[in-house]
């Protein structure tokens, strides 16, 4: 560009020689969009792999589905107390979620996630969180659950994908999260359908099954 501006000044002894720069910071200008539009569609596929969440058909499934037993398990919360699920729910439907404060997606289902529990919470609805933080982000967690109106217990061993249970039930992608009935144990309904606002409805029907009873 200083060498188009150098002829510009000059453009009556240096006609050819504007035209010439002139093609040249085109060519420039073009080679930067392009550089800039591969680095672009770069970042967003690095934020893809790393929320490991995708949309559609395409999303990778957990290993358990609906119409399956939930394998159960004990754990700790992030403020101690020990977790016996599914027998810990009886009477109730728990929302297994799997989840990680890095994750756009998970993120940005959160709102939904804390409206359904506002809402159903007490008509026996409750919410296990399961973390894939980072090593060492367990006080960060516990800030961010705080000030996200998250009331309800999470669990979180520092162990990213490799999270003991995100292992145990084959967690691929994140959020994901695994409608239980806890007096069965059966998965009612899992991933896409569990999510936005197939959940509201979900949840409404499930309940209302759970109280004829």
């Amino acid at each position: 560009m200083a060498r188009l501006c150098f002829c510009a000044a000059q453009i009556s002894e240096y006609h050819c020689e504007l035209r010439a720069c002139y093609s040249i910071s085109k060519l420039v200008m073009k080679t930067t969009i392009l550089r800039n539009s591969r680095c672009l569609l770069l970042a967003a596929g690095l934020v893809a792999l790393l929320c490991g969440a995708t949309s559609g058909p395409e999303e990778k499934k957990a290993a358990y589905s609906a119409g399956q037993k939930a394998p159960s398990f004990q754990a700790k919360t992030i403020d101690g107390k020990t977790i016996n699920f599914p027998s810990d729910y009886k009477g109730k439907l728990v929302l297994l979620d799997f989840w990680a404060t890095w994750c756009g997606p998970c993120r940005a289902e959160l709102p939904n996630v804390v409206s359904a529990y506002q809402q159903y919470h007490a008509k026996n609805f409750d919410v296990l969180g399961v973390s894939l933080d980072h090593p060492q982000q367990g006080p960060k967690l516990v800030k961010f659950v705080q000030e996200n109106n998250m009331p309800w217990p999470q669990i979180y061993d520092g162990k990213y994908w490799k999270a003991d249970l995100a292992v145990k039930y084959g967690i691929r992608s994140i959020p994901r999260p695994i409608l239980v009935d806890g007096d069965t144990g059966i998965i009612l309904a899992e991933g896409p359908e569990a999510r936005g606002h197939r959940l509201s409805a979900l949840l409404e029907k499930a309940l209302a099954a759970k109280a004829r009873k």
